[in-house]
């Protein structure tokens, strides 16, 4: 067997198992969204998830829970500020945390995220015309170890018949 493997002849492969060792994962998650100051939308929401291993009752188990213990996300916005038009913004916030998988572990940086939006009713096309940005602030993150960069993208979209 040490010869096939200093050739290289060998076909790597992995088996998904339970552990017998104490995992627990619990959280919460609450959100409120109100209206406030003549019509304004607020909404706050945040989510928690924990998990908790101890890596030395099982040390080749790999959990690979994958998401971060802390998200909050805030919105703030009008959908008639003045006659016709309104806006919306959205603030993303979660910490870092550990990817575990079979193709690569790695920290996901904590990232923050800013999305915006403007919005135009034409009431007698029965249409609303919006232009915005999903990550406005353009900084580049990545969600998971071995995908590409999310940056920013920016539309305008016609809805007709609203």
């Amino acid at each position: 067997s040490l010869l096939a493997l200093s050739r290289g002849d060998f076909q790597a492969f992995q088996t998904y198992t339970n552990s017998a060792a104490d995992i627990n994962s619990y959280g919460a998650a609450i959100a409120i969204n109100t209206k406030v100051f003549d019509g304004f939308e607020i909404g706050v929401n945040y989510t928690w998830a924990k998990f908790d291993f101890d890596r030395t009752t099982d040390p080749d188990f790999e959990p690979s829970f994958n998401t971060p213990e802390h998200k909050f996300k805030l919105q703030f916005g009008k959908q008639e500020l003045f006659k016709n038009f309104g806006f919306n913004f959205n603030l993303r916030w979660q910490n870092e945390f550990l990817w575990e998988s079979t193709f690569h572990d790695a920290i996901v940086d904590g990232r923050t995220v800013l999305d915006a939006q403007v919005n135009y009713t034409i009431p007698k096309l029965k249409s609303v015309i919006k232009v915005g940005a999903v990550n406005f602030t353009g900084q580049q993150y990545f969600s998971a170890p071995g995908v590409g960069m999310i940056g920013s993208q920016y539309f305008v979209s016609w809805t007709i018949n609203n």
